[in-house]
């Protein structure tokens, strides 16, 4: 069995410790509110906007059908506000389908009996050159077993699991044997609707300590395959943050890189309710302001698109980290531990949730070296991340920010659990 790393090491975790770290407790940031189409209205006498559009009438009628007075609602959120519905087998996978993944790309499907569910990988919702290895998309399985898990435990199953149990099927990421047992892990349960990814600025009147860290990492310390390494100290965390938006400029400037990401780009309401999946301006972190802005004026091309991703990694992501966490894994290629890497990071997700904290995957660093090394390029980011965190026995399978919200992030659109059973 694989051990943690550990956490409160300056050379390693990068915290600094002659600089006192503070928790100054759990003020949770004010809540993040949907423009009422009273407060649109007069958002939209903008002038050169309106006028481009022709007018109020045309800019509200724009906005009507691009889903502003809407958003969070429809078919592609419904399975939002059915996560604890039903009974069985079924009632865990609608627990399961809100767990973070690539891309929203949701690269899932189950096949449920009575007291059974084998859990498959789709493998044709893949992310192309983002994830040439499916590296991302085995960490995302591994987050949705973990919330499965975590739904069986609080619904008063005792699941037992078996990762990769057919080497004749590697699509078949697990098969979990559900028997009755003691309800357990209610908290983390209820918190399955409150994660999101949060792409806002987070607080940076508030720092993290080294206690709040350690819990999140005691948290996580019983999956095995993985670890979580820590960097906290201002030094180091400016390393990390100067790469993680040179991976961001370094995928902008791959071709192939930038056309498989913006594939996931959903900005058009109809296509959200369609697709039900991708990645929306809704959930993007913006302002109310510039999320009606967004919807309204014409869609952005796949080059401002990269451009707007740049500046948002570098002037709000980074910027405002109150530190960054790798998810690692002493063999980063071998499948079982990439989901065990997705476990450790939603169960740390939900953990935080519960304590007022808010995280968020910049996943730069990883999409890169996977890039260069099946182009056979020069392994720069590889480098620099083994510099960065001195743990040689380690590999990253992931990187996040944390920090206290200032918002409340907006949801992503998701397919119900009816629809991912085969």
């Amino acid at each position: 069995m694989l051990h943690t790393p550990t956490v409160a090491t300056a050379a390693t975790a990068g915290i600094d410790r002659d600089r006192p770290v503070v928790d100054p407790g759990d003020r949770k940031g004010p809540g993040q509110s949907h423009a009422t189409r009273r407060q649109f209205l007069k958002v939209a006498g903008i002038g050169s906007a309106a006028a481009g559009l022709g007018g109020l009438g045309t800019l509200s009628w724009r906005a009507s059908n691009q889903g502003v007075f809407e958003a969070g609602q429809g078919s592609a959120y419904a399975a939002w506000g059915d996560w604890d519905r039903g009974r069985g087998p079924l009632a865990l996978v609608r627990a399961a389908v809100l767990s973070a993944n690539p891309h929203n790309s949701q690269p899932w499907r189950f096949h449920l009996s009575p007291s059974t569910i084998d859990f498959y990988a789709d493998p044709t919702r893949n992310i192309g050159a983002i994830d040439p290895y499916r590296r991302e998309q085995q960490v995302g399985l591994g987050c949705a077993l973990e919330n499965l898990l975590i739904a069986g435990q609080a619904r008063g199953y005792a699941p037992r699991f078996t990762l990769l149990p057919d080497p004749g099927r590697p699509d078949l990421v697990a098969r979990i044997e559900l028997s009755r047992g003691a309800a357990t892990n209610v908290p983390l349960y209820r918190a399955i609707p409150r994660r999101h990814t949060h792409r806002a600025p987070f607080d940076t009147s508030r720092t993290i300590s080294r206690e709040t860290l350690a819990a999140l990492g005691r948290a996580v310390a019983d999956i095995p395959g993985a670890g979580i390494v820590w960097i906290t100290g201002d030094s180091p965390k400016r390393q990390v943050g100067q790469l993680i938006v040179e991976g961001a400029q370094a995928i902008v400037a791959d071709r192939q890189q930038s056309v498989d990401s913006f594939k996931w780009w959903r900005n058009d309401w109809s296509d959200v309710q369609r697709f039900k999946d991708g990645m929306t301006l809704d959930a993007a972190g913006l302002s109310p302001l510039l999320t009606t802005l967004g919807k309204i004026l014409p869609a952005e091309t796949r080059e401002q698109n990269d451009q707007a991703w740049i500046q948002l990694t570098r002037d709000t992501a980074v910027k405002t980290a109150a530190a960054y966490g790798f998810v690692v894994a002493r063999y980063a290629a071998d499948s079982g531990q990439r989901v065990s890497g997705g476990r450790l990071y939603q169960r740390l997700h939900l953990t935080a949730v519960d304590r007022g904290l808010a995280m968020q995957p910049l996943n730069t660093l990883t999409e890169r070296i996977d890039r260069e090394k099946s182009t056979g390029a020069s392994p720069r980011f590889a480098d620099a991340v083994t510099g960065l965190l001195a743990q040689p026995a380690w590999q990253p399978l992931m990187s996040f920010r944390i920090g206290y919200p200032t918002v409340q992030p907006g949801s992503s659109p998701r397919h119900p659990a009816e629809a991912v059973l085969v």
